[in-house]
């Protein structure tokens, strides 16, 4: 959705010292501004219409201020790309029973109970569930004596104008505006979360005739959990990485402000960057008699190997590239983003969320997208797109050099490969996937080390949240993200930490339960792993597992 904004530095207070679009459009909640890098004028991606005093597009973060300006944010209504029309896995299809087996847990369609008025209920009955992501939020509204999820909502996180992956935004958190404390990235970003499941929380209960929350249950990564908390994350980039605060108790909601809630639990975090996402996914989804690798890729790959009384895991710096941050033509999964790819005798064909024009690739369409150049032999084991005679003849059409505009700024080769009408795959993407992809695989090698088993030993392969629930898992093996052997152990949980997250609403033994698992996972550092540099190169390459 579009948004006219003018900027009057003479009356408006908040402008003091906001010297960008991007820093003013922050200080007064105005979304719609992705700033993946978070305001370094890198990833190009926050362009905004500027009509007065000139008319161009430029830069938000880079563009400075003026009275009178007048900016245009967001897109058309006609147009596809609508932060609403976002791909947001609100549930999973592997709903774990084991603290409710008597209970239905299935949404609660509105059209189901048009007919029949809502009954009223008194708040001890009403719950509520949360799973924070760096990237999306999803609540739920519950009915304590059904067990019925009676309404859902879900949208982007707001704090994404800081920087799309938690690095970005313990930077931001860390960088107080001498001009107006108040308004500093933490304050901002904590304003921005609570804010949100306000709204959300509202919205819900109106709809369900109701008026207060007895329970709120969230699950997030422990940045995300800081934020929310109003708690400095600033610890949490730099060694040894030792956040303030674990979790894994009661907190008191109006104390950050959150309305119409009585009580708040957060999951309890392993480290500064295992968090309770991880522990309320793994305590709803893993067999204690099964050894199982946990998988949640997203900004922030994070994953656990165990079963029963013993648990290993770890963190890696996987960046944004898997969600289509800092990619040319990376988006999120909205309308318009190509979402598959696949080869179709000598034509690569595609599909594209909502049947639209193709305008970006998402996540799942960038790792078919590696697979099939890798398949097709347009770039070789080392990333490298091919050109000439070392090309492929069938695809050579594929192929074609960047304007020199378009690759000014990188130092890669400027060439680039054809996906779908407009939208191409460039060198220096690749290379941003394969340091992504090699962070992930390093860190699974690095875990069936240190637990002492063999990818051969493994009986499940888990992979919780949105990008594990879409990606193609022959691609993923194709390209070496996890060990090839695996796949047929490979199955999707869904949005593991919301489901999560309501069973502990729910249930007091989920709860337990989640707390006894985070004390029986050991975290790896892999920032100070032996040869943890090594290992990472070798697996950067397109090669099969040793």
């Amino acid at each position: 959705m579009q948004q006219r904004i003018t900027i009057n530095l003479n009356t408006d207070s908040k402008t003091a010292g906001k010297s960008t679009i991007l820093e003013y459009c922050r200080s007064h909640g105005v979304t719609g501004i992705e700033a993946p890098c978070g305001g370094k004028g890198t990833c190009g991606k926050c362009k905004v219409t500027v009509t007065k005093p000139y008319h161009k597009e430029v830069l938000a973060c880079q563009t400075k201020i003026c009275d009178g300006m007048e900016i245009i944010v967001g897109r058309k209504e006609s147009t596809i790309d609508k932060e609403d029309s976002m791909v947001v896995l609100t549930n999973g299809g592997n709903i774990s029973e084991k603290f409710n087996e008597h209970v239905n847990r299935n949404v609660v369609l509105k059209e189901e109970t048009a007919n029949e008025p809502e009954k009223a209920e008194s708040n001890e009955g009403t719950l509520a569930a949360c799973d924070i992501g760096t990237t999306t939020v999803v609540c739920y509204l519950i009915d304590k004596e059904t067990g019925q999820i009676i309404a859902v909502r879900s949208g982007a996180n707001p704090q994404r104008s800081f920087g799309a992956d938690v690095l970005s935004r313990i930077d931001a958190a860390a960088r107080a505006d001498d001009n107006d404390k108040a308004n500093g990235g933490l304050k901002l970003m904590q304003s921005q979360i609570v804010s949100l499941l306000n709204g959300f929380i509202s919205e819900m209960l109106t709809e369900c005739g109701r008026t207060k929350v007895c329970l709120f249950s969230v699950a997030g990564n422990t940045v995300m959990c800081h934020l929310l908390m109003g708690i400095s994350p600033e610890k949490l980039g730099r060694a040894p990485f030792m956040p303030d605060e674990y979790f894994g108790r009661e907190f008191n909601p109006l104390d950050i402000g959150l309305e119409n809630c009585q009580t708040m639990i957060i999951f309890p975090a392993v480290s500064g960057f295992v968090g309770g996402d991880i522990t309320a996914g793994m305590m709803e989804t893993v067999n204690c008699r099964k050894l199982t690798l946990y998988l949640d890729i997203g900004t922030n790959g994070e994953m656990a190997l165990g079963k029963g009384d013993r648990y290993v895991c770890c963190a890696t710096a996987a960046g944004p590239a898997f969600e289509g941050a800092q990619i040319e033509m990376g988006m999120p999964a909205s309308r318009g983003a190509v979402d598959k790819v696949w080869l179709e005798g000598r034509r690569i064909k595609y599909s594209v969320i909502g049947n639209d024009r193709p305008v970006g690739l998402c996540g799942s369409g960038l790792i078919d997208a590696l697979a099939i150049l890798l398949k097709a032999g347009i770039i070789d084991e080392n990333g490298t797109i091919l050109s000439g005679q070392e090309l492929p003849i069938l695809f050579r059409s594929y192929v074609f050099e960047l304007e020199a505009e378009d690759a000014a700024q990188s130092l890669e080769s400027s060439l680039a490969v054809h996906i779908a009408p407009g939208v191409y795959i460039t060198q220096e993407d690749i290379r941003k996937l394969q340091l992504a992809k090699g962070a992930i695989a390093a860190g699974i090698d690095i875990l069936f080390k240190e637990y002492g088993c063999k990818p051969c030993d493994l009986d499940i392969l888990t992979f919780a949240g949105g990008f594990g629930n879409y990606i193609d898992k022959a691609s993923a093996a194709a390209i070496g993200l996890f060990p090839p052997e695996l796949l047929d152990r490979a199955k999707e949980v869904g949005n593991a930490a919301g489901n999560g997250a309501v069973s502990a609403a729910l249930y007091q033994e989920a709860w337990e339960s989640a707390l006894d698992i985070s004390g029986k996972m050991r975290y790896i550092e892999l920032a100070s792993y032996p040869h943890f540099d090594e290992i990472y190169v070798e697996h950067m390459n397109f090669c099969n597992y040793s």
